[in-house]
């Protein structure tokens, strides 16, 4: 018995439309900055396993034109002042605080305070601006003066 091979056989047997690719990413090797194993044990530590996911998937997947095409990459002067905001806060033990990403680019951190009113900070490249639901306060702080707004916010 004798079989017959199509003549095709070594063709591709698709193609890739040129309007169905997409823009890849590099998928380089970063180095990392020498604190950065701190840094992410701290975000773990203070804003749990899911806190952790959302700030990666925000640093590595978020880039220009996210959400409905304005959405800009997280600024790295706003992800300094969350880390350092985070390094000096002290978040009672059944408060695990949300972390969000903003259109423009900056980290916002939520919770509730001990009277269950909202208390937000969002992180920009050159402040941090805060709002709490029970005095109705709000302000923006040089990150010079993060211990104040710690004290401020009782997370000292």
């Amino acid at each position: 018995m004798t079989t017959v091979l199509p003549e095709n056989l070594y063709q591709p047997g698709y193609e890739l439309a040129e309007a169905l690719r997409e823009q890849s990413v590099s998928l380089a090797v970063r180095p990392t900055a020498p604190n950065e194993a701190d840094r992410e044990e701290l975000v773990l530590k203070k804003l749990g396993p899911r806190g952790w996911g959302r700030l990666h998937h925000f640093r590595y997947f978020y880039l220009s034109g996210w959400g409905e095409s304005s959405g800009r990459p997280l600024s790295p002067r706003a992800l300094e002042g969350f880390h350092r905001f985070l390094e000096g806060a002290q978040f009672p033990e059944d408060v695990t605080p949300s972390l969000f990403f903003t259109d423009s680019g900056h980290l916002e951190l939520s919770w509730e305070d001990s009277t269950g009113a909202a208390v937000q900070v969002e992180f920009t490249p050159s402040a941090a601006e805060f709002y709490q639901a029970a005095s109705e306060r709000e302000g923006s702080v040089n990150y010079a003066n993060l211990p104040e707004l710690l004290r401020e916010l009782s997370l000292r």
